[in-house]
């Protein structure tokens, strides 16, 4: 028997050991943090802190639509207790999100029917810790549709 074994069963007896209720306290929190004696609780886990989710891109324009491919880095994303366990970006162009486990990569937004615009998409982060705790950013990026092929220049 261990001596912290027997000091245990002399005050937890009859709850008044030689050195009184206060040092049983102070053993079973002792203990359970080391946990050697059974019967005592741990000390609970903290609580999780969701992660921050921040991203930059390039470049910033021209972003042509359709030929531009344009890189989205979320490096300045973090978890104060934990890691980022996953990026999900949205483009916000009806593309699908796409789901990576690094925080860098790129996007060619799709050329559409309009010509001679700017679209303004609004591009969304979500990040997912290693304790299922989320953060989220977003962004706007402006694509300019160009004009047909074969022209120089937009009416007007």
């Amino acid at each position: 028997m261990s001596e912290a074994q027997s000091i245990s069963e002399e005050t937890n007896a009859t709850g008044e050991g030689p050195a009184g209720r206060g040092r049983e306290v102070l053993l079973c929190t002792v203990l359970a943090l080391a946990a050697l004696l059974p019967g005592c609780s741990s000390a609970p886990e903290a609580p999780n802190q969701p992660p921050t989710a921040d991203f930059i891109y390039t470049p910033v324009a021209p972003v042509n639509a359709g030929q531009t491919q344009v890189t989205f880095n979320a490096s300045g994303s973090e978890d104060p207790d934990g890691t980022i366990e996953s990026y999900v970006w949205d483009f916000g162009d009806g593309t699908p999100p796409q789901t990576t486990q690094a925080a860098v990569t790129t996007h060619v937004f799709p050329d559409t029917t309009a010509r001679c615009v700017d679209i303004t998409y609004t591009v969304l982060l979500l990040v997912t810790d290693n304790k299922g705790g989320r953060g989220s950013a977003n962004d706007t990026v402006t694509v300019t549709e160009l004009p047909v092929p074969g022209s120089t220049q937009c009416p007007g």
